[in-house]
């Protein structure tokens, strides 16, 4: 093997270094090599290193690295510390941090290059799952901090650095523990990190100062002769929320199959009671008795029939099977049909002339009735019935004079199993009217609200004039 040194002893501490020492011509050729550099780069001999052509060139893995590396060696005749990939004989890649100098002859123009690789692919390796970790770190929605035994801060990531308001140069300048958590004890926690750590639930004020809920999970560690502890936290205001409205979900379906069972019972315990009646009395009763008690019994299997029916349509909205078939009516035989028939007492302020109106007939009264037995039970004395155009469409508005429903209750009220809080049931409720009544005209493309007139509560159902397309009902 060919050798710059002419001194056998410079040879032989070339040879033995452990550090890869090499020699190249301007045109990539190998001129010398130690051991240490051919093992590097993958061969078994020194010797099977230098008798390959452009071995310099091959084993650059970018040319244009190689490229800036001679760029920089022939502007300073030095570079120091220059990464880059390489290829070993077997294709894998390894990175080395080169340098290197270039040798000149006497006109001043560079004879070879002559310098030192580091194998440095681990610490590559290290840096990318560092940087990989610190990218996770600082997308994920936990907060995550870092504190060293001197109570300075470490490290706080972006969703942390949000939650608490604190700046990127206010993480750097590492403050004390109790800066960034004033309302938590530093030897405390330290002390309840055993070598398992600890997780459990804390409260800690965001930047505006309200409590907030967090899960934490707080572990100690040592490295070198540093002790960190490193905590990780998720915020639980919204499971707690869905927490509490799991449990309300869960009480309002209890009182909903307690209810129901009442409500259906009721109605079948008179219907029973009335047709045992009729049945071991019939000879006894005239005409007009007899008529009185079928006309209850039809009464009360009307309630049930409308109970069943308000179900009915609470299950199949959730699988979009409701049916409803509009068609042109008038809204105020409609009405007077059923302020014949409807229990409620109330005033019909209806119009002489006809209000025509485009919905289901079935489902129009099944809403009315939901209505007027709302305010029955939830309003007032005095219940009225009235009828408005309003653009394109016909508002029936069923109002009362009670209390009315707090504003921050108004949408929750539609919702199934609800009611406004605080007010007063005069009977059993289901909890299914509003629901289903909104589900129903929004089905036959109109709405329902509610609006407060002055000392009226009112309940607003609209229903369009003429037909409405089917795929602008559909998108209700």
């Amino acid at each position: 093997m060919q050798t710059p040194f002419p001194d056998g002893e410079l040879d032989d501490l070339f040879e033995r270094l452990p550090v890869a020492l090499y020699r190249t011509s301007t045109d990539g050729e190998v001129l010398a090599a130690n051991q240490a550099t051919a093992e590097l780069l993958g061969y078994e001999t020194a010797e099977e290193l230098l008798t390959l052509d452009n071995a310099a060139e091959f084993s650059h893995l970018n040319p244009a690295k190689r490229e800036e590396w001679r760029r920089l060696i022939e502007e300073d005749g030095v570079v120091r510390d220059f990464a880059l990939q390489l290829r070993r004989r077997d294709g894998t890649t390894l990175w080395v941090r080169d340098t290197a100098r270039a040798v000149y002859d006497d006109d001043n123009r560079v004879r070879f290059y002559e310098g030192a690789l580091l194998d440095i692919s681990e610490e590559v390796r290290a840096s990318v799952s560092s940087s990989i970790l610190s990218q996770v770190l600082e997308s994920t929605t936990d907060y995550v901090v870092v504190f060293d035994g001197d109570r300075r801060l470490r490290y706080a990531n972006s969703a942390l650095r949000s939650f608490l308001g604190l700046s990127e140069d206010k993480v750097r300048s590492q403050p004390d523990f109790s800066e960034v958590f004033a309302d938590l004890d530093f030897t405390e926690a330290l002390e309840a990190t055993t070598s398992r750590g600890w997780s459990g639930e804390i409260t800690l004020p965001d930047r505006k100062g309200r409590p907030r809920p967090l899960w934490a999970v707080v572990t100690r560690h040592h490295e070198r002769d540093q002790t960190y502890l490193a905590a990780i936290a998720r915020d639980l205001t919204q499971v707690k929320k869905t927490q509490r409205r799991l449990e309300e979900l869960l009480t309002a379906k209890d009182v909903f199959v307690a209810t129901v069972s009442h409500e259906l019972r009721n109605p079948l315990a008179g219907v029973m009671g009335l047709a045992e009646e009729l049945r071991d009395g019939f000879g006894d009763f005239g005409d007009q008795e007899r008529h009185d008690l079928i006309t209850l019994i039809a009464h009360q299997a009307a309630e049930m029939t409308g109970l069943v029916e308000d179900l009915l349509v609470a299950i199949r909205s959730d699988i979009s099977e409701v049916a409803v078939v509009p068609e042109q009516l008038d809204i105020v035989s409609q009405l007077s049909e059923l302020s014949a028939s409807h229990a409620v007492k109330a005033e019909w302020e209806l119009p002489d002339a006809s209000v025509p109106a485009w919905a289901d007939p079935q489902r129009f009264r099944q809403i009315m009735r939901n209505l007027l037995s709302n305010a029955d039970r939830h309003g007032g004395s005095t219940v009225r019935v009235t009828i408005e155009t309003i653009d394109s469409q016909i508002a029936v508005k069923v109002s009362d004079d009670g209390g009315g429903v707090p504003p921050e209750d108004v949408e929750r009220i539609f919702e199934p199993y609800q009611r406004a809080d605080g007010s007063e049931v005069k009977k059993g409720s289901v909890g299914l009217g509003l629901s289903v009544a909104r589900r129903l005209a929004r089905l036959m493309g109109g709405d329902l609200d509610y609006i407060q007139e002055g000392e009226w509560a009112t309940f607003r159902l609209m229903v369009p004039t003429q037909g409405v397309p089917i795929e602008t009902i559909g998108n209700r």
